[in-house]
């Protein structure tokens, strides 16, 4: 009996062990990824176009292009976790403003490929249910977001758009429009779609979540 009540405890030991080196390992990882983005984005090499008319080409052209696709991954893989939130958004903002042109576009087309999972589901919600989700992620960003984001995102106050959002869909509401205005759109986008994974469909089509 002794022997099966020291085993049983030496294996919950174990499995507690071992779930706390996973999590040291997952932190490192999240924080690992800041780092190499910053890394990407920081670097010097990596020429601000945002005031040319032009678009770079030739081999710049191409080292620019794979460089764009390389942060846009790390960022779709990383927004959500709350001990990078803040260094990562800054990092996004500023890759974002080196940019010309043409791949401010190629940014944000690429960052709206990756967050396909949550616009979809989204877009296919009754509109009544977009237009309670849409508040619900207003209320969360508020709550979540630091002062110094929460001043760089007007969105958050614009209830119009708000509410064509809702009314829409994510689709139709950012039709049209700039880059520079869908940058916009992003956080809400990622913060509604947090949402609606801890909502877990059966509830879409119904009901109490949603109240």
């Amino acid at each position: 009996m002794k022997i099966r009540v020291f085993c049983q405890g030496f294996l919950i030991c174990v499995v507690i062990w071992v779930l706390v080196l996973v999590a040291q390992g997952y932190f490192r990882s999240l924080r690992s990824t800041a780092e190499s983005l910053g890394e990407k984005v920081e670097n010097e090499e990596f020429a601000d176009w945002s005031a040319r008319e032009d678009e770079p080409g030739g081999e710049e052209g191409r080292n620019r292009d794979r460089r764009i696709r390389e942060v846009v991954s790390l960022l779709a893989s990383q927004e959500f976790n709350p001990e990078t939130k803040m260094r990562l958004s800054e990092l996004k903002d500023q890759f974002y403003s080196r940019l010309s042109q043409g791949e401010r576009k190629l940014f944000v087309d690429l960052l709206l490929e990756e967050f396909e999972p949550y616009i979809v589901p989204f877009d296919a919600l009754p509109g009544e249910h977009r237009r309670k989700l849409i508040k619900r992620a207003v209320k969360a960003a508020r709550e979540e977001l630091p002062p110094e984001l929460l001043r760089s995102y007007e969105i958050l106050d614009a209830e119009e758009v708000q509410e064509e959002i809702g009314e829409t869909g994510w689709r139709m509401a950012m039709k049209g429009k700039s880059p520079d205005q869908i940058m916009e759109y992003l956080q809400l986008i990622e913060i509604a779609g947090e949402l609606i994974q801890r909502m877990r469909i059966p509830k879409w089509e119904g009901q109490s979540r949603d109240k």
